[in-house]
């Protein structure tokens, strides 16, 4: 049986050829007649990692975990979707990823496509964007953060152009780190550009009236489980939706959903049933909003399904000031309020059904005003201060109040005032988009 293969990644051919002759045929002049065999072989992922791709040929859809030979196909043109997928490590894992990629399936014939996953340079890293600084934005290994000490940072990314007062971080599933600054803008730096220090440029940059109403402007990012981008605005009081399909190239795209009556919104998060919680920062206020998933689809004024106040503890410990949200792996929504200096937790049953509420946290940890939030593999909470430390504390710290000293202190000489506190990828049990479970 004759063999051919056409394979086209990221809009560049990598490999032509068709049958014995030697000709090249262009994908979209694959012949439709008949049926074909496809050899797909996946390379490049540790044991620890499982591969995602599927494949598509008009109506037709087959996904694989591994290399296959899948006979019987329709002939034509079938593109190869692989998916991120994360690995292993110590505290944060790695993630694989592989381009997209194209073949001929033709009719009698049995076409081979090789799918090369590699690690994502963003991958196994705590990220964290800071002021006065190294850098804007930095990032440390995994394995500088298994002890206490004061390391370089792995990573000091400088831009071109520069970072004026980057704030909140996100990453979305392919390890593209994206940073909201407060003079007006959204930029996404490409994962492949993450892995080493240096000055980037950015791929994306979102603007617009939206954006750059007046100051500060974008504060906090994060992403729902469909790609949408969320992000608190300064200015305007507003959250604001930037879809997926608005993602993908510059320009000053009108948010597709513009939510205000939510206080002064800081902090974002969304939970497992896909509502949208938002951290209300009004003057000496405690509250945490929670936006059912229902009334995300629309413009407007909203009530939150529940509003909470943190009420001060008999012996005089208040709550004030929210600044970063993270959910555990039970459901609990862990906020910082950084003029308290106390990280609380609201667990499921304090976070309630639906109306106003006013809970004292069963559980508060007084650790010196923490201004953000990230949850590691194991377990452990990072921490980013205006000192210039990031710290973790374990799991067993945070099973009860206290004043715990942190089992892990990072004071690196790098490090500044920190606003975005992010890891790539989040761990698999959480409610994050780029957790690749």
């Amino acid at each position: 049986m004759r063999t051919g293969l056409i394979v086209l990644a990221l809009g560049a051919p990598l490999l032509l050829g068709c049958g014995d002759s030697g000709d090249s045929e262009e994908p979209n002049d694959c012949p439709t007649t008949g049926q074909g065999t496809l050899e797909v072989t996946i390379r490049g992922l540790p044991s620890s990692a499982a591969a995602i791709v599927t494949l598509r040929n008009g109506n037709g859809l087959r996904i694989i975990d591994a290399s296959r030979r899948l006979e019987g196909l329709s002939a034509g043109t079938w593109n190869l979707l692989p998916e991120p997928t994360g690995g292993s490590g110590p505290l944060i894992r790695t993630a694989y990823d592989a381009p997209t990629s194209q073949v001929c399936v033709r009719d009698g014939q049995t076409a081979t496509a090789t799918v090369d996953y590699a690690l994502v340079p963003s991958s196994q890293k705590l990220w964290l964007s800071t002021s006065n600084g190294a850098a804007e934005i930095e990032a440390f290994s995994a394995e500088s953060l298994g002890a206490s000490g004061s390391p370089s940072a792995t990573v000091l990314l400088d831009s071109t152009p520069a970072i004026p007062r980057a704030s909140g971080l996100a990453f979305d599933r392919r390890g593209n780190l994206w940073v909201a600054l407060g003079s007006g803008e959204i930029r996404r730096y490409p994962a492949r550009d993450l892995g080493a220090s240096g000055v980037r440029a950015p791929d994306v940059t979102l603007t617009g009236s939206a954006l750059r109403g007046g100051v500060p402007g974008p504060i906090a990012l994060t992403f729902d489980r469909m790609g949408n981008l969320w992000v608190s605005v300064g200015f305007s009081d507003k959250v604001l939706r930037f879809g997926a399909a608005q993602l993908t190239a510059s320009g000053s795209p009108t948010p597709e959903v513009e939510l205000s009556g939510l206080g002064e919104p800081s902090a974002l998060a969304f939970d497992a049933e896909d509502n949208l919680w938002v951290a209300d920062s009004a003057s000496t206020g405690s509250r945490v909003h929670r936006v059912g998933s229902v009334r995300l689809v629309t413009s407007g004024t909203v009530t939150p399904e529940t509003s909470i106040d943190a009420k001060p503890t008999p012996d005089g410990v208040s709550f004030s000031g929210p600044s970063g949200l993270a959910f555990d792996e039970e459901d609990n929504l862990w906020v910082a309020y950084a003029a308290s200096g106390i990280v609380a937790r609201l667990t499921p049953r304090e976070q309630g059904d639906a109306g106003p509420r006013t809970v004292t946290p069963a559980v508060w940890l007084d650790v010196g005003g923490p201004r953000e939030l990230a949850f590691d593999e194991e377990g452990g909470l990072w921490l980013g201060y205006d000192s210039g430390d990031i710290a973790r504390l374990s799991p067993g710290q945070l099973a009860a109040t206290g004043a715990p000293t942190p089992q892990t202190l990072i004071s690196s000489a790098d490090l500044g005032v920190t606003h975005g506190v992010a890891i790539y990828p989040a761990p698999a049990n959480l409610p994050l988009f780029h957790g690749l479970d």
